[in-house]
């Protein structure tokens, strides 16, 4: 009963924390660390405060003066497309074309110096990417870009353009940036101050990002103009647009960077990295200006700081911890080495053998322990070689058991099992089997003419000789007195039959020699196979016997297939080359 309690028995697993060495260690930390976090703790937090103020007034100074010098630039280049816009050459040649009744020849010629004009205008300012004229509903009549040099102009812009025209009330025409420009308009008057069209320009960006990257300096990494919506319009270095939108006041949506105008935010940039921003709106078109540094510069300050912090931390974490460990751990070394040993013999492995060290209590309870493994492991290697020598008796008898003491081939329990399992074999996988039955010719006239070893020893070399004839995956069995058995799996009966011919041609070319006189010994082979011959082992055995008898009745050294059950009408076939021949010689 105490036996069965001790194997189903589960250890204690002993907590970390609850040892002697982490108890100790775990009161000399708290003594320490507790006071210097509430000091670090409240130096960090001040420190903090006076860092934040001192980010916010840099991303504000940052974020104003680029509002204010992109305000100052707009206006300078709305009034220069006023000034483009009241050109006679404009006005004139576009009322003209605007007339009705001129010929097709007139409106070409107003449209090559309304072209000319813009194509002069564009060349003298670098500044302007094209300029376009449209009419009065908006669409474009002429360009001062070649013919296909430049993209037509944003579809979105000109529905915007299209119904500010609808409604008369608006004086101011809208503004748009794509990923490459910035585009403007002003009006075109004629004499009478009736509107004739529309003047676009494509402002190249640069010029914008130049004012922004003059604003990212001092710890400024990245200046972003944004629409009222949050869409980057253009920044102080060349991205993606499409790699950053922010999230504003007013508006919403989880995959933007999220921002408060006027008060500096912490967020992930559009480079996975963390930054803090600052936003401040535009006068012109409800825009936005964002000015952001990376955090890890800004607050470099209070980083070193907790740098030192940690640092005066830990080296009183080391200064009191480190002792403590080292006593805790002589303390309490002895007996975890021996728990550990302990549960190695309990997992199994008793090549266990702790050093034995002092006078203690621990020193006398380990050499006890020691005494009780080897014992444990003698018992054990007795065991095993008890098993060792029962396994190979048994190995030795079960070979006994199947194979036929003389000729070493299979016995006929054994052989008949084999053929039961290959049969079925067969039948499961719809394949084919055959049967050989042999038997030695005029066996007793040898065993009366030379005796009975001699016969031993034709027997013998029949069984090496079979053997030799067949596949490995062949069996060979001792059927009983001088007969033989050969079991082919997955062979037809006319593949068995050159299998039998050859085994008969085989034992025919042996030679013995007794009192100098030279004999030869001869076969008879009968052969059956599944399904030709049936379907049950019986069966099979059946019909090669008789084959075998037919053999014998015909004058023996031969081989003779049964005849088919399921071609019943198919004379037996004889393979016997030869055959009648050696026959007549025996006789």
């Amino acid at each position: 009963m105490d036996s069965e309690k001790i194997t189903g028995a589960r250890f204690l697993t002993v907590s970390k924390f609850q040892s002697i060495k982490s108890k100790i260690l775990i009161f000399s930390l708290m003594a320490t660390i507790l006071p210097s976090l509430v000091l670090g703790c409240l130096s960090y937090m001040q420190s903090s405060k006076l860092l934040r103020d001192k980010l916010s007034n840099e991303l504000n100074n940052a974020t104003v003066q680029a509002s204010g010098k992109l305000d100052q630039w707009l206006k300078e280049r709305l009034y220069d497309l006023r000034v483009f816009s009241s050109s006679y050459i404009i006005s004139e040649n576009l009322a003209d074309m605007l007339v009705e009744g001129h010929s097709k020849f007139e409106t070409s010629a107003a449209r090559r110096h309304i072209k000319a004009y813009l194509k002069s205008v564009g060349d003298k300012f670098n500044l302007y990417e094209n300029l376009i004229l449209l009419n009065r509903e908006g669409v474009p009549i002429v360009t001062g870009a070649d013919q296909g040099s430049d993209p037509p102009l944003p579809e979105i812009w000109l529905q915007q353009l299209r119904k500010d025209l609808l409604d008369g009330g608006k004086t101011e025409l809208p503004a748009h940036v794509d990923r490459k420009a910035l585009i403007i308009a002003e009006t075109v008057k004629g004499s009478d101050g009736g509107m004739l069209g529309i003047l676009a320009a494509k402002v190249n960006l640069d010029a914008i990002r130049a004012i922004l990257k003059r604003q990212s300096q001092g710890g400024i990494d990245q200046v972003y103009l944004l629409d009222s919506t949050g869409r980057l319009l253009v920044s102080s270095t060349a991205i993606d647009a499409g790699l950053l939108r922010f999230s504003t006041i007013g508006s919403k949506g989880a995959s933007k960077s999220k921002i408060q105008v006027g008060n500096p935010t912490e967020y992930i940039n559009y480079q996975d990295r963390a930054v803090i921003g600052t936003a401040v709106p535009v006068s012109f078109k409800d825009w936005i200006m964002v000015a952001e540094m990376d955090k890890k510069s800004a607050y470099a300050e209070i980083v070193l700081l907790r740098r030192i912090t940690v640092l005066i931390v830990s080296a009183l974490m080391l200064c009191i911890g480190i002792p403590a460990y080292i006593f805790g751990h002589r303390l309490v070394r002895p007996v975890r080495r021996l728990s550990e040993e302990a549960a190695r013999v309990a997992s199994g492995d008793l090549d266990v053998d702790i050093p034995v060290s002092g006078l203690s209590e621990v020193s006398y309870l380990t050499q006890v322990f020691n005494h009780m493994v080897y014992s444990l492991r003698r018992n054990r290697e007795k065991l095993s070689s008890a098993n060792l020598a029962l396994r190979e008796t048994n190995e030795e008898l079960h070979q006994i058991s199947i194979t036929d003491g003389l000729t070493g081939l299979f016995n006929r329990n054994h052989i008949m099992e084999l053929l039961g399992r290959e049969k079925s074999h067969a039948q499961l996988t719809h394949g084919r089997l055959s049967v050989l039955m042999i038997d030695i010719d005029y066996f007793k006239k040898i065993n009366d003419t030379y005796g009975h070893p001699v016969g031993d020893t034709v027997m013998v070399r029949l069984a090496e000789t079979l053997t030799a004839s067949v596949r490995e995956c062949d069996f060979v069995g001792r059927y009983g007195g001088e007969e033989f058995i050969v079991i082919l799996p997955d062979s037809t009966v006319d593949n068995a039959l050159i299998t039998a011919e050859r085994i008969r041609k085989n034992v025919g070319n042996l030679q013995f020699i007794e009192d100098r006189e030279s004999f030869s010994v001869t076969v008879s082979v009968g052969v059956a196979g599944f399904p030709d011959n049936g379907e049950r082992t019986e069966s099979i055995l059946t019909q090669a016997d008789n084959a075998l008898y037919q053999a014998k009745d015909e004058g023996r050294n031969r081989v003779v297939m049964a005849e088919s059950e399921i071609r019943p009408g198919l004379a037996k076939v004889h393979l016997l080359p030869g055959a009648k021949r050696a026959a007549s010689d025996d006789a």
